[in-house]
């Protein structure tokens, strides 16, 4: 992999958790947020990202076309935390969906292993509900020119839309699962429909 991808995780419709796993995942977990993620490599190939409900109710999480709102990020040799995937949203409104979770309950999605000659710890970040949750870290490798946006990006008709509506600050809250990123573009894409509505009309008369 020598570029960054879109993340394409695939929640896992058959996952049932036994007493075993139950068990590990009791003691993985340090916090009682809403939410809490447990990563772990499942195979060379696929890492499993597990949602962990902590409350008495049950809760929604909110998916596109049956995958969660998920980017990986590593640490650069800065030791910042930095994502090595963007996320796209869907232009289809029945994309949009939400997948129920019991109290206690886990829901179990799948996600692409990278490798490269850059060692260094490896996360998931999730957007819900306008809320950023992160996974434990645990060790892996990517590429150096996995941290840089691709440059034919734009090329993409709706990132194109996107950067030249809002530019790269709102581009980067977008690709990156930024809280209320898709809201402030939603806001910035009508005012300048209604302007350009305007300027067409001005240009009739």
């Amino acid at each position: 992999m020598n570029e960054m991808e879109i993340n394409d995780n695939r929640i896992d419709q058959d996952f049932v958790p036994n007493s075993e796993f139950l068990k590990k995942i009791n003691g993985q977990i340090k916090d009682n947020n809403r939410v809490n993620l447990f990563l772990e490599k499942t195979n060379d190939s696929l890492y499993s990202v597990y949602v962990i409900n902590k409350t008495s109710d049950s809760i929604s999480i909110s998916t596109q076309d049956w995958h969660l709102f998920l980017i990986q990020e590593a640490k650069n040799k800065n030791g910042e935390w930095k994502p090595v995937e963007y996320w796209q949203y869907s232009t289809c409104g029945n994309s949009y969906l939400t997948k129920s979770i019991k109290p206690n309950g886990i829901l179990k999605t799948e996600s692409l292993v990278y490798f490269g000659d850059f060692k260094t710890e490896i996360r998931f970040k999730l957007l819900d509900n306008n809320q950023i949750y992160y996974s434990n870290a645990i060790h892996g490798s990517v590429n150096l020119s996995q941290f840089s946006i691709p440059n034919n990006l734009t090329e993409n008709r709706n990132f194109e839309r996107i950067d030249k509506i809002g530019g790269s600050e709102l581009m980067n809250k977008v690709l990156f699962l930024q809280p209320n990123g898709m809201k402030e573009y939603g806001e910035k894409l009508e005012s300048y429909l209604i302007k350009m509505a305007e300027l067409r009309k001005k240009g009739k008369n």
